[in-house]
């Protein structure tokens, strides 16, 4: 039996293998794509529907009928495609069944166009790329990174933590640094912008 981790490893750096072992039905294959994608899918998802619970279940729909037809692929990148193409014609179905689109409908299907598809995409995997990055953080700066995430101020995590407010910022600065070098100074502060180390 092949070691999970040396299978992903090679999953990761082999794409052809990857898509051979979806082929022959691996579920381990899947459970791959499914870790490596599902997150950036679920932020295209929810960036649509604004519905966590909706977003997460048309991920594990989209995954469901890749399995489904996973015998009909044999490059990673159409798969990629498939599963965002059916993610968002899921997520129109969804806002249509809830009629919540009304006067907005027309603009949010220009939106949701195949020429801003390969635009959306990108922004959601990158934005699914950082938060991996943030789990791959120091321990403490994870710890800290988060709580800010969820809108705590430095003195709320201090007190929460039970370190000082100085700590508190210098592992912030030190998560910010590492990412700004792994992704560029303006997609970081983009996302999270400057304030968000004194808040």
């Amino acid at each position: 039996m092949i070691d999970r981790s040396l299978q992903n490893k090679r999953f990761r750096e082999e794409p052809d293998y990857l898509v051979k072992r979806l082929r022959e039905s691996d579920e381990e294959a899947l459970a791959f794509l499914l870790t490596t994608y599902g997150k950036s899918l679920y932020f295209y998802c929810n960036s649509i529907l604004k519905n966590d619970v909706f977003s997460e279940d048309i991920v594990q729909e989209s995954f469901m009928s890749l399995w489904e037809r996973r015998k009909d692929f044999v490059a990673l990148l159409p798969i990629r495609v498939f599963l965002y193409q059916s993610a968002r014609n899921k997520c129109l179905d969804q806002l249509k069944h809830q009629q919540v689109i009304e006067k907005h409908e027309n603009e949010l299907i220009r939106e949701l166009s195949e020429d801003t598809l390969d635009e959306k995409m990108i922004e959601e995997e990158l934005l699914g790329q950082l938060y991996r990055a943030i789990e791959e953080l120091p321990t403490e700066c994870v710890r800290v990174f988060k709580l800010g995430l969820e809108g705590l101020s430095n003195q709320e995590i201090a007190d929460t933590l039970k370190v000082s407010i100085h700590t508190v910022k210098t592992q912030k600065q030190r998560a910010m640094t590492i990412l700004k070098n792994r992704f560029g100074a303006g997609v970081v502060l983009v996302v999270f912008g400057e304030a968000f180390l004194w808040l």
